[in-house]
């Protein structure tokens, strides 16, 4: 409580009792010196590409906590925000961060009620850390699936998608195995198949990341609202840090604007140099970095952002 207190006095500049949104992103740098000490939280300029998307960032989270819209927070306003954001990070583990590690992490809840907790916040506010942590988990599911990095996913590659993204619920005893849910991988796949094509409303033989996302969140949506249990045998699931995080950096590792240049060549012509990989994955966290709302779409409003973040890495270099 006095920590808080002496973080939110040291932002208020004005000696008001309240900050102001201008104050808002001091506020955040103090309070996180203690957790960056001990590495549980990046530099800002690990965690953001440029001051612009900080600022939009800190924001945004701003009008979150200020709930009466008034402009302002109070102590009581940061204080019971901050215990909630501390209290969620704690449960679900705190653990060390690393640069470019986290941003395209699997959710790993210790237990099977801290997972319905969990999901509840996630689909009941789009707005919410939960459901911004869950954007990113099911995009890791889709990464993972989409293994031609393609950017979509065809009836066999989503057969591996559903497997993936269902060995979180697995886990507590929320969902059946595969095993248990069909008699034969023949009708495995043709059941999956046929989900497919719920998804693939155009009907193009593919899905992209946004239909993928629309149908999971509502499917959670339906599942958490109809009152999950834990009603199958819960299954062991292998965990290691490739499970746990995984990158999504944005590309900076070129030291001159020719090593840059032979780094870009290579990834538009060789599909299966780690070059092509890196780009993937770059093109990705722009494309997250502008997803404001966390849609799977970037609308007409976001595309100016976009082009800014992507241009971050050619720029640098001068082109």
């Amino acid at each position: 409580y006095y920590h808080l207190l002496r973080c939110f006095s040291d932002a208020d500049a004005s000696l008001t009792g309240r900050i102001k949104k201008e104050e808002f992103d001091a506020l955040i740098d103090v309070a996180a010196v203690a957790p960056r000490k001990f590495g549980f939280a990046p530099l800002a300029s690990e965690q953001y590409v440029s001051v612009e998307e900080r600022r939009e960032a800190r924001a945004n989270l701003f009008k979150t906590i200020n709930t009466e819209g008034t402009g302002e927070i109070s102590f009581q306003e940061f204080l019971a925000w901050a215990m909630e954001h501390i209290r969620g990070k704690v449960l679900r583990g705190a653990t060390p961060w690393k640069a470019g590690v986290g941003k395209l992490s699997l959710i790993q809840p210790s237990s099977a009620g801290e997972f319905v907790e969990f999901l509840k916040a996630a689909t009941s506010s789009t707005t919410s850390p939960e459901h911004k942590d869950l954007y990113f988990h099911l995009l890791r599911c889709f990464t993972d699936a989409d293994t031609s990095m393609s950017g979509v996913i065809d009836a066999e590659g989503f057969d591996k998608l559903i497997d993936i993204a269902g060995m979180a619920p697995r886990k507590f005893g929320f969902a059946p195995s595969a095993a248990a849910m069909f008699k034969s991988d023949a009708e495995r796949k043709a059941s999956r198949a046929a989900l497919f094509k719920t998804i693939d409303r155009d009907g193009g033989g593919t899905i992209s990341f946004d239909e993928f996302l629309g149908w999971a969140m509502a499917h959670i949506k339906g599942k958490v609202k109809g009152g999950v249990k834990a009603e199958y045998k819960p299954t062991a699931i292998k965990e290691d840090a490739s499970l746990a995080a995984k990158n999504l950096p944005i590309y900076d590792e070129a030291s001159s604007p020719a090593d840059f240049a032979a780094f870009c060549k290579k990834a538009v012509t060789d599909k299966s140099s780690p070059e092509y990989q890196k780009m993937y994955y770059h093109l990705l966290r722009c494309f997250t970095s502008a997803d404001a709302a966390h849609s799977g779409r970037i609308s007409a409003s976001d595309f100016d952002k976009l082009v800014d973040v992507a241009a971050a890495a050619p720029r640098k270099f001068g082109f």
